[in-house]
C-alpha cells in the first residue's frame, strides 16, 4: 500500500520534464482528509461490526497542470476484518477472536492524504461457563377457574382472568391454605357466543410491556401465589411474579410454561375451564326528567379559600316532610365545586358547565367522583335498592334550567329541570365567619376535650341487652391506609328511645366482607389501623368516638360514659335474611369504671341516616340534612385484583 502510494506522488514529477519551460497556471484543487471517529476501536471476543466516520473534501489551490480526482480507498493487512467497504462511511466486520487478543489497523488514504484507525480485540475468556437451566418444577393442576371482563381493560381485546391450581377455590370464592395458584391475565379474541364463557384456544406469549395485545399475558396481575397450611401467602400477597411464560390452550385442557424466581415451572391441566362473565351487563340509555332540584352549601369547608361545595341532587319525588328521601325514588347526586361565592344576597348554584373530577380535586368547575352517584330508595324508603356511580360526564346550569349526561354501567343517563333549585346553607356556624362569636357565651364552641373526668358512672356498668336495634353509617377509606369507618349506633329500645344508646366509631379491613372482627382502642388523632375504635372525647357540644348514654325519652340522661379502653367484639349472623350482630364489651371508661357485657342488635326499623344522635365531624359530607356519605354501592361482579385472599 505503501509503495503505492509514494508511486502515484511521483508520476507528476515525471510528467513535468516533458512539458514546455513556461507551463500554463490553472486552478485546480487539493485533497483534505479528516478522521471523525475514534482513532482506536475496541471489540469483545465476539467480535462485531466496526465504522469510521470521516471527511473528505478537495479545496481550490493554484497548480501548473490538472490531477486526476482522487477518491478514498481503505486497506487493512488482518484477515479477521473482513467486508471492508468504503462508502459515506467505512464498515468492516471483526470475527469472533477464539485465541489471545489481538490487534491491527486500518489504512484510509485520499489522493496525497491518508490516516490509521488501530482496531482491537479481546482474547476468548477461557474460563467461560455455560448458564446452568433452571430446576424445572412439574405440577399437575387440577383446576382453571377466572373470569372474562370482555374488553372492559382492553378495547377490542377479550380479557380472560384465570387461575391454574391444585386446589380451586371454596363456594364464595377464596383460595384454600397449602393451594399453589398461577394467575394469567390473558387477552385473546373477543367472546361472541352466548352462554357459558370459553377460553379461546391458542398460545399466550408473556408480555412484560402490558400492551394488552391479543394472544398475551400481562404482566402486571400475573404471578404466582402459593399458602402455607396456615393461610400465609408465600412471598407477599401479590404473589411471585413472571420473568418469562407461554400458555398454549388446546381443547383437552392447557399447559403453562413459565420461568419464575429462577426456577421453569411446567403445568398441565386436562378439562375444560370454568370462566365466569364477569361483564356488566348492558344497560339502556336513560333520559331523566327531574322535577325537583336541591343542593346543601358548605362554603369553602372542604377546599379552604379555593372553591365553595354544592351537594347537588335532581330527583322526580325529591325529599318527604321529615327531610329525607322518599320511598321508590330516584336521585341524581353531584358534589359540585365552583369558584368562591359572595352570600351577601343569598346563596345561589353559579351558572356554568361542570365537568366529572376523577382525582377529587375539588378544583372549581368540576364535580368529585367519589360522592357523585345515582341512587334509589326501596319500597321501605328506609334503604337503598340501588347504587350506581358516574365514571364520567358533565352538568350545565343556566339559569333555572339544568341539563347533564353521565355514564353509569356503560350507559349514558341524560337528566334535565326546568324550575326552582332549593338551596339549604350547611354550614358549620363556627365556620361561617358572618356569625360573631360570644368568648363568654357557654353555647360558643370549644376546643376538644379529651374523655378523661368525663364519665358520670358512679360505679362499673354490666349491659346485657338480648333484643336491641341498630343502625350502621359507612364512611369509606375515611381516614386512609386501606381502612373503611363505620359507625354504630345501638339503641336498647328503637321506639321509645329509652334505655342505653352506645356509639361505636372503629376502623375495619377495606378488604374484609363484613366488620365481624375485635377492636382495640386509638385516639383521634391516630394511628388509624385496621380493627381499632375511637375512644370517647368532646368536641365543643359533640360526643366523638365510642360512648355509652343512658337515653329517657329521646333525651340524654344523666349517666354518659366515654369508653377509653379495652376490647370490642363484633360478630355477625344471618337470621332470616337480616344481619344480626353480637357486640361484646370489655372495657372500661374514663373513671376506671368497666362496662362490660353482650348485646344482641336487629337492624333498626327507619332510616339509618335518621338515627345519627350525633353528626360525624367535618370533612364529612351530609346526605339530605344529616351526613353527606359515600354510598357503598351494591356490585355483583368482582373486580381484578392483584391479592389473593384465604378464609
Amino acid at each position: 500500500m505503501k509503495k503505492l502510494f509514494y508511486l502515484l506522488l511521483a508520476l507528476p514529477l515525471v510528467f513535468a520534464a516533458c512539458e514546455p519551460d513556461t507551463p500554463e497556471q490553472k486552478v485546480e484543487k487539493e485533497a483534505v482528509l479528516t478522521l471523525t471517529s475514534e482513532a482506536t476501536m475496541n471489540f469483545g471476543a465476539e467480535g462485531g461490526e466496526g465504522v469510521i466516520t470521516f471527511t473528505a473534501e478537495l479545496k481550490e489551490v493554484t497548480r501548473y497542470e490538472p490531477v486526476p480526482v482522487p477518491v478514498v480507498e481503505a486497506a487493512c493487512e488482518a484477515d479477521w476484518v473482513t467486508d471492508l467497504t468504503v462508502d459515506e462511511n467505512i464498515t468492516f466486520t471483526v470475527l469472533a477472536n477464539e485465541a489471545e487478543a489481538r490487534e491491527t489497523k486500518v489504512f484510509v488514504s485520499y489522493d496525497d492524504k491518508s490516516f490509521e484507525v488501530v482496531v482491537k480485540q479481546a482474547a476468548k475468556e477461557q474460563n467461560e461457563e455455560p448458564e446452568p437451566e433452571p430446576d424445572t418444577i412439574n405440577i399437575d393442576a387440577s383446576y382453571l377457574d377466572g373470569e372474562y371482563y370482555g374488553d372492559e381493560y382492553s378495547p377490542g381485546v377479550g380479557n380472560y382472568f384465570v387461575y391454574l391450581s391444585d386446589l380451586g377455590f371454596s363456594e364464595d370464592g377464596y383460595a384454600y391454605p397449602g393451594g399453589t395458584y398461577f394467575r394469567l391475565d390473558l387477552y385473546g379474541p373477543l367472546f361472541e357466543g352466548e352462554g357459558d364463557v370459553t377460553l379461546p384456544l391458542g398460545t399466550y406469549n408473556f408480555d412484560a410491556d402490558d400492551t394488552m395485545a391479543v394472544w398475551t399475558i400481562g404482566n402486571y396481575y400475573s404471578s404466582l401465589i402459593m399458602f402455607d397450611d396456615a393461610g400465609n401467602a408465600v412471598g407477599g400477597d401479590s404473589g411471585i411474579p413472571y420473568s418469562e411464560a407461554t400458555l398454549v390452550v388446546t381443547e383437552s385442557g392447557a399447559t403453562l410454561n413459565a420461568t419464575i424466581d429462577g426456577k421453569k415451572y411446567v403445568v398441565t391441566f386436562e378439562g375444560t375451564a370454568n370462566i365466569y362473565d364477569a361483564r356488566e351487563p348492558e344497560v339502556e340509555a336513560t333520559e331523566f326528567t327531574a322535577n325537583y332540584a336541591y343542593a346543601y352549601y358548605y362554603g369553602d369547608v372542604y377546599a379552604e379559600g379555593t372553591a365553595d361545595n354544592f351537594f347537588f341532587f335532581l330527583s322526580d319525588l325529591g325529599l318527604g316532610s321529615d327531610g329525607y328521601e322518599v320511598a321508590n325514588g330516584k336521585y341524581y347526586r353531584f358534589d359540585i365545586y365552583t369558584d368562591i361565592i359572595d352570600t351577601t344576597n343569598g346563596i345561589t348554584l353559579p351558572d356554568g358547565t361542570y365537568e366529572i373530577d376523577l382525582e377529587d380535586s375539588c378544583a372549581p368547575g368540576t364535580f368529585g367522583f367519589s360522592y357523585s352517584a345515582y341512587y334509589a330508595i326501596d319500597e321501605s324508603g328506609y334503604d337503598y335498592a340501588e347504587v350506581i356511580y358516574m365514571y364520567d360526564g358533565y352538568l350545565v346550569k343556566e339559569g333555572n334550567e339544568v341539563y347533564a349526561e353521565v355514564l353509569l354501567n356503560n350507559a349514558v343517563h341524560t337528566i334535565s329541570f326546568t324550575g326552582d333549585i332549593t338551596i339549604y346553607d350547611s354550614r358549620d356556624p363556627e365556620e361561617d365567619p358572618d356569625t360573631p362569636v360570644d368568648p363568654e357565651d357557654p353555647e360558643d364552641p370549644e376546643d376538644p376535650t379529651p374523655g378523661e373526668g368525663v364519665s358520670t358512672l358512679t360505679g362499673d356498668l354490666e349491659l346485657n341487652i338480648p333484643n336491641a336495634s341498630y343502625a350502621l353509617e359507612y364512611y369509606g377509606d375515611y381516614y386512609g391506609g386501606n381502612t373503611d369507618n363505620w359507625v354504630f349506633y345501638i339503641y336498647e329500645d328503637a321506639e321509645t328511645y329509652n334505655g342505653a344508646f352506645i356509639m361505636l366509631d372503629f376502623l375495619s379491613d377495606y378488604y374484609a366482607d363484613d366488620i365481624a372482627a375485635t377492636y382495640t382502642p386509638t385516639s383521634a388523632s391516630g394511628p388509624y389501623n385496621i380493627n381499632t375504635y375511637f375512644t370517647g372525647y368532646i368536641d365543643g357540644e359533640d360526643m366523638w368516638g365510642c360512648w355509652y348514654v343512658d337515653m329517657v325519652d329521646g333525651d340524654m340522661g344523666k349517666a354518659i360514659a366515654p369508653i377509653a379502653d379495652g376490647d370490642i367484639k363484633i360478630e355477625l349472623a344471618n337470621v332470616d335474611g337480616d344481619d344480626v350482630y353480637t357486640i361484646t364489651l370489655d372495657c372500661v371508661d374514663d373513671a376506671g369504671n368497666k362496662i362490660t357485657g353482650t348485646i344482641v342488635a336487629n337492624p333498626i326499623d327507619y332510616s339509618a341516616m335518621a338515627l345519627s344522635a350525633t353528626p360525624k365531624a367535618k370533612p364529612a359530607k351530609r346526605v339530605a340534612n344529616v351526613e353527606k356519605v359515600r354510598l357503598e354501592a351494591k356490585v355483583n361482579t368482582p373486580a381484578k385484583s392483584k391479592t389473593l385472599s384465604v378464609r
